[in-house]
């Protein structure tokens, strides 16, 4: 089918599948991840999808949706809250990818020798990454982005999006046969990308000063930042440290640059950025994540993946509560912050085909380690939003506060619209 046909196929499955599950009082994400997986299924995929330049529009699409996801996270964030919570988001990201990649390495090593040292490498490698722009969309979805554990998770993910970096690395370096001394670029190359993106910075701010007092609308400014934004992904990515975190820290970066311009036109420019993104492109992100997986393998492969999956889940819960003596947070917000660090279905894909092209893991590991992607991103949300519902004042109080707080209470209620703080 043409692309124009195919493209407004997808968004309506997506739309309709995520509003029946967000009346049912889950996230609408859940809804499209299994829109792609019912697209993935053989009569459809073969009907839609008969070339590959169609895929080839989804998959940008999709990185085009992540990409924008993550920026929009970067620019509404409190920066404050992120210094704040700094210490929780490091020791969250360290344990939370420490103890997965163990408990994958030595899984592999007990129950597949057969398969050897590189493939335990990977297949741990795999398990310790978090899909954050999974657990972003998430937390929007729930008005819990702003938030103190939104700030955490936040952080903890773009802590995360450098280990992926410096993995991906580590395994392109094994199946190209190539020196290990190829990796000692990489301290430099970030080097470059923070030098170049304080010299974007400096121009941009001057640049929206400049369109703030001469233009009458937005348009020129939401241009500008669209251009920004691109811009600091494909240097991210060229320099081989990822485009998302290139996202993340454009959107941090804008965020201070917009201090001096108008609150008009800020906000203007916020909720095109957001109308473009959250209603037409974002949602392919997640319909490719459900197209990645396979039916099939759930015949062929179950003993492995219900394995898999269960190594995973624990790796990512119990790496998370083991830091409670060094933490702020308590056991139960320890304890969903693992569930949401628990999503994959993006870092973990790409390492896993990365894995497979260079012959590094079997195809049953591989369809193992996708299917564990696709059970993970679609457990986490309901829990997550089970846990707030049930819990006013989770996302926002601290350990040295009851966790039902009357400011936590306040701010829970005023996300649920619940509550005017004016009356």
């Amino acid at each position: 089918m043409q692309i124009l046909a195919i493209v407004p196929i997808i968004l309506i499955v997506a739309f309709a599948l995520g509003e029946l599950f967000k009346r049912i009082g889950l996230p609408p994400v859940v809804g499209q991840i299994i829109a792609g997986i019912l697209f993935g299924i053989p009569l459809f995929e073969n009907f839609l999808f008969t070339d590959s330049p169609t895929l080839l529009i989804i998959d940008f699409l999709a990185t085009l949706g992540i990409l924008l996801l993550l920026f929009l996270a970067g620019l509404e964030i409190d920066i404050q809250k992120i210094k704040e919570t700094s210490r929780d988001a490091i020791l969250i990201s360290f344990s939370s990818a420490l103890l997965p990649f163990v408990l994958g390495f030595i899984f592999v090593q007990l129950f597949f020798p057969q398969y050897g040292l590189v493939t335990a490498i990977v297949f741990g490698g795999a398990l310790m990454v978090t899909a954050e722009g999974v657990t972003v969309k998430v937390l929007m979805d729930l008005n819990s982005l702003n938030t103190r554990l939104g700030a955490i998770l936040l952080a903890a993910g773009a802590i995360d999006d450098v280990f992926e970096v410096l993995f991906l690395s580590v395994i392109a370096v094994i199946g190209r046969g190539g020196s290990f001394t190829e990796l000692a670029a990489i301290p430099l190359e970030i080097a470059v990308f923070i030098i170049i993106a304080y010299i974007s910075f400096r121009v941009i701010s001057k640049l929206l000063r400049y369109l703030d007092k001469n233009v009458g609308d937005g348009a020129d400014l939401f241009s500008l930042v669209m251009i920004f934004i691109l811009v600091l992904a494909a240097l991210s990515e060229s320099l081989q440290i990822g485009y998302l975190i290139g996202a993340i820290i454009g959107g941090f970066l804008l965020q201070a640059s917009m201090k001096d311009i108008s609150k008009h036109h800020k906000t203007e420019m916020i909720n095109v950025i957001k109308l473009v993104a959250l209603g037409f492109i974002v949602p392919f992100f997640f319909v490719n994540v459900g197209l990645k997986f396979d039916l099939s393998t759930l015949s062929s492969n179950m003993p492995l993946i219900i394995l898999t999956a269960i190594v995973a889940c624990i790796g990512k819960i119990v790496g998370t509560l083991i830091i409670k003596p060094f933490s702020t947070l308590s056991l139960k917000q320890l304890y969903y912050v693992g569930w949401a660090m628990n999503s994959r279905g993006a870092a973990e894909l790409v390492i896993a085909l990365i894995g497979l092209q260079y012959g590094l893991i079997p195809t049953e590991i591989f369809s193992a380690l996708v299917a564990m992607s696709i059970i993970t991103t679609l457990i986490f949300p309901p829990i997550l939003a089970r846990g707030i519902r049930e819990n006013p004042g989770l996302m926002d109080a601290s350990s040295g506060k009851p966790s039902i707080d009357i400011v936590g209470k306040i701010k829970w209620l005023k996300r649920q619209k619940l509550f005017d703080t004016d009356k």
